[in-house]
């Protein structure tokens, strides 16, 4: 009878700063159908040898940010990397590689176009009375 090998899976996984609420809740992890608690940052999971489904998300009233990756540990252990999206209705990134943050680039528009508005209320009189 043989045992199987013991191996482990290593994730990382991270926020923008400009979610900072995201501290607040704890990534999860699905593994092969068993839900795990993750941490921000590196956590190293215990995990058979073998391929292994990874789905990862944050609960918050609902499940977002969710992304899937196939994992082979078998012959080495491969750091997946996971990043929150900045919009909570969009899907996260995850990859062997560090991965951008999805929506970036849209929070800053539409923080750019808010900040004109408020600029825009603020100033607009002074600007169009010449006073």
């Amino acid at each position: 009878m043989t045992t199987p090998q013991s191996g482990q899976l290593r994730i990382t996984t991270k926020y923008h700063w400009l979610a900072f609420t995201l501290a607040m809740f704890a990534p999860r992890a699905v593994i092969n159908g068993h839900e795990v608690r993750l941490a921000w940052g590196e956590n190293v999971l215990p995990a058979p040898a073998g391929i292994h489904q990874i789905t990862i998300f944050i609960q918050y009233l609902w499940k977002f940010g969710e992304a899937t990756i196939t994992v082979d540990n078998t012959q080495v252990v491969p750091t997946v990397y996971y990043s929150a999206p900045v919009i909570n209705f969009i899907k996260g990134a995850i990859g062997f590689e560090p991965q951008k943050f999805p929506g970036l680039v849209a929070s800053l528009i539409i923080s750019g176009a808010f900040l004109l508005i408020a600029l825009f209320c603020c100033c607009g009189s002074v600007l169009f009375n010449g006073n």
